[in-house]
């Protein structure tokens, strides 16, 4: 397992450390995009999952027309994913381009932060092969799909309301489907999947609903399988006024985030009898360039949540335009002055029942490189 991308993160004062200079990026997308659309893939990540990342994107990017222009990634974000859903429901609101373009800076970051894409203890299960991952709230199918590559001979669900930001294309063990999560019972049977995973839901299902929502992705997990759900704390930390503004914006309760905050997941799976093991790590992602890669791929995070949301702000009157304008101009020299930083937390538990032989699975290429052997 590579150590590139750990953070030093322990304790307040390692919080901004970063063990590989190198992974120093330049956060100008439309730059980025440009150079994977004309097969320049020349990332500064000494990262396995990384290079399998952006080859999987450079394989849809291949269909795309080619521009010469900074609107590279746009036009092609725009050929490849379905913009008019055939149902004639109007789901929640996709903010376009910038939405999605959030949600893979969001997905790119964590990769880096947690030096993968998951911490439930399923890495030789999956490998192994045979195994059914669901993917909760999927939205452009970025973590679905880097697990199927990752892992190919199991298989991946990914499922999300919208389904107008799917991938077009696919690898063969992944498929995606237009689930509502709040229409229950899912459309799956008892014991169906090994693992599942949830990332950054906590603001899109209501307080009231997640009770019942639990107790139903339960259902559908195997006996002995195991449940995931990573979410971040609503408040930063050492946040300067300036961020404090956009947060308090981005956290107002027409956003969910108020409700939200009644009762905590972890609380919530605690009280499920059928789950067991559970365990919850807490994570400090810095934001701004003082944090390297990490804090600089957050930064355009918070921009991408500013840009999807001020005109509703501003129309909204929840802030003054020039208020507002003056917080942005001043957000990335005070998230470096600051040091501030983002908490989030991964809690893991395990369905009880499973009363099978326990299983040991030895990966032989492994044991023949530690032999010496060829």
């Amino acid at each position: 397992m590579h150590t590139s991308g750990n953070l030093c993160l322990k304790r307040k004062k390692n919080r901004h450390r970063i063990h590989n200079p190198s992974l120093l990026l330049s956060l100008s997308l439309s730059f980025f995009w440009h150079s994977v659309h004309n097969h320049c893939i020349s990332i500064p990540f000494h990262s396995r999952a990384w290079r399998h990342n952006y080859t999987t994107y450079k394989n849809m990017i291949t269909q795309a027309p080619k521009m010469n222009t900074s609107s590279s990634f746009t036009s092609f974000l725009k050929s490849k994913w379905r913009s008019n859903p055939k149902d004639g429901k109007q789901s929640r609101q996709i903010n376009s381009i910038t939405d999605v373009e959030r949600d893979w800076v969001r997905h790119s970051a964590l990769k880096l932060a947690l030096d993968g894409d998951f911490k439930a203890p399923i890495h030789d299960l999956l490998k192994s092969g045979g195994s059914e991952v669901l993917d909760i709230g999927c939205g452009a199918g970025f973590w679905t799909t880097d697990m199927a590559i990752k892992y190919p001979i199991s298989h991946f669900t990914g499922i999300d309301v919208e389904k107008s930001i799917f991938p077009g294309n696919t690898a063969r063990n992944v498929v995606f489907q237009r689930v509502d999560l709040l229409e229950l019972p899912l459309p799956y049977e008892d014991d169906t999947f090994d693992f599942i995973f949830i990332r950054c839901m906590v603001d899109v299902v209501p307080d009231e609903d997640w009770d019942a929502v639990l107790r139903e992705l339960v259902r559908i997990m195997k006996k002995g399988a195991y449940i995931e759900c990573l979410e971040t704390y609503p408040a930063l930390v050492d946040a300067g006024p300036a961020m404090t503004t956009i947060m308090q914006l981005a956290n107002s309760p027409d956003q969910n985030m108020t409700a939200v905050m009644q009762n905590p997941l972890p609380n919530r799976m605690a009280a499920i009898s059928q789950l067991m093991g559970m365990q919850i790590k807490h994570i400090h992602t810095p934001v701004g360039r003082y944090g390297g890669a990490v804090g600089s791929l957050l930064l355009e995070h918070w921009d991408r949540i500013i840009e999807s949301n001020k005109q509703k702000w501003v129309q909204n009157k929840m802030v003054g335009e020039k208020q507002l304008a003056a917080a942005i101009k001043d957000l990335h020299e005070e998230v470096d002055t600051y040091q501030t930083y983002m908490s989030w937390y991964s809690v893991v538990a395990q369905k009880r029942g499973y009363k099978g032989p326990l299983i040991q699975i030895v990966d032989f290429d492994s044991m023949m490189s530690s032999d010496g052997s060829t």
